[in-house]
């Protein structure tokens, strides 16, 4: 491994530092050797270089070993300092290492000892800082911002992965597409994206859901009128250079979406009511829980717009696959909960994540948060309350058995005497031709039954 190379004696004894400089020359030849006869000096001198290593004189005038010791281990801590001393006292000694010192060293016409522990603390400073690289480089992959995410709680790989992708984009003039389930966050998403590029300007959101081809143009395009106190301001003026988020873009009709398209390929639009094109500087940022590829099949998506929104895409994942997260988000609801309904915050029970680790949690965040809220609605102050939870678990069993019991159905249905005829012969076969047990099973009396098989064998 490349060692950190740089070092620097400090000592007023001219000779002592030639002698010093030229042995550790020779028994470490891999370092760079600097030598300093000026306590005065030594600070600016490690302003100017990175040195790994610094061994130090400590009865100097001007400034004493001790004291640059302090200094040094304050204001460079990624250097190493080996105290290399006529100073014999043990005090002293057990003083410096306290102050942060490598080692303590008494001066000898052997340095075989003091080489040795140099190029040891050569090694250790190359190990650190090799150690603190990796780690900046590691983090400078994942997440620059990561300030950016705070308004999303995960642990899980897969979401962290879309934040350095984001992250990556943030840039990027083209829009981005949020792809995932509703309440998976897509909205955070694009309050994340907003943040790292563009924070200090607008952040508008439009819900796209039912909305109307006038309406569109208005909400998003404006109005200009000759008359006083009629036009206004649509959301690509008042956004200016901000972020503008298209929620539910797969509800857009076929008309808006060609205005849309419009917008992104020409980035200008037409206030209603004016012929004069106004420029557009948002970033967009649209979203949808539909798969807008099925619905360009049908028809009901124009394929020129996916194409467009697409070029940026984000998929993200429903609660349901993030298991990891459900005991900080919890913990976080309940939080929330307490303090918007001013009551105590109760104790979340351990085991309730692993208890909801087979939830499907179809409403993703929006239905875990009704259920915490509801939650400590119920408690008592303490313990959190689990009911909602547990019934939610029971509902989703029951369905289930429901879903696996259930009858499946052929293409072409039986008819009715079919079908009594093949629950009579499922009856009987279960209960080995027991025609009290097999009536019980059926809901009707055995009499009844007795007439049915009687009638069929005629």
């Amino acid at each position: 491994m490349k060692l950190a190379r740089n070092i620097l004696l400090v000592d007023d004894e001219a000779s002592w530092l030639r002698t010093l400089s030229v042995t550790l020359n020779r028994l470490v030849p891999e370092a760079v050797i600097d030598s300093c006869v000026d306590s005065r000096q030594v600070m600016n001198r490690l302003e100017g270089t990175d040195y790994a290593l610094v061994l130090l004189d400590l009865t100097m005038p001007f400034h004493s070993g001790e004291d640059l010791l302090e200094l040094i281990r304050k204001d460079f801590p990624n250097t190493r300092v080996i105290i290399v001393t006529g100073v014999n006292e043990v005090d002293t000694a057990v003083r410096c290492i306290k102050h942060g010192a490598y080692n303590y060293f008494i001066k000898t016409d052997d340095v075989a000892d003091l080489a040795l522990t140099v190029r040891q603390a050569l090694e250790v400073v190359g190990l650190e800082r090799n150690y603190q690289r990796i780690k900046e480089s590691f983090l400078s992959k994942t997440l620059t911002q990561p300030n950016a995410f705070n308004n999303i709680l995960t642990c899980e790989p897969n979401l962290l992965d879309q934040f350095r992708y984001l992250e990556a984009i943030a840039f990027s003039p083209e829009p981005i597409l949020l792809l995932g389930e509703s309440g998976t966050g897509k909205t955070e998403f694009a309050k994340s994206c907003h943040q790292l590029c563009c924070p200090d300007a607008a952040f508008i959101s439009i819900n796209l859901a039912g909305i109307s081809e006038s309406a569109f143009e208005l909400q998003l395009f404006g109005l200009l009128s000759l008359e006083p106190g009629k036009s206004q301001a649509g959301a690509l003026h008042q956004v200016g250079n901000g972020l503008l988020y298209l929620n539910e873009v797969a509800d857009l009709p076929l008309v808006s979406q060609a205005k849309l398209l419009d917008i992104l390929q020409h980035k200008q639009y037409y206030p209603v009511g004016s012929d004069r094109a106004y420029p557009v500087n948002c970033r967009i940022v649209a979203s949808t829980e539909e798969d807008l590829l099925k619905l360009s099949q049908q028809g009901k998506f124009r394929r020129e717009l996916l194409y467009r929104l697409r070029a940026h895409k984000i998929n993200l994942p429903p609660l349901r696959q993030r298991k990891l997260d459900f005991g900080m988000l919890i913990n976080h609801f309940i939080a929330l909960a307490a303090d918007e309904m001013n009551l105590p915050v109760p104790l979340c029970p351990s085991n309730l994540a692993q208890q909801l680790k087979d939830y499907n949690f179809p409403g993703n965040l929006h239905e875990l948060k009704g259920m915490v809220f509801d939650a400590v609605s119920r408690s008592d102050g303490f313990q959190l309350n689990i009911s909602p939870f547990m019934e939610a678990i029971k509902e989703h069993k029951a369905r289930a058995e429901f879903s696996q019991n259930g009858i499946i159905f052929p293409q072409q249905l039986p008819t009715l005497a079919d079908m009594s005829q093949a629950l009579i012969n499922e009856a009987m076969n279960r209960t080995a031709n027991n025609q009290t047990a097999a009536a019980q099973m059926l809901g009707i009396s055995q009499s009844a039954l007795s007439r049915r098989i009687t009638k069929k064998d005629e």
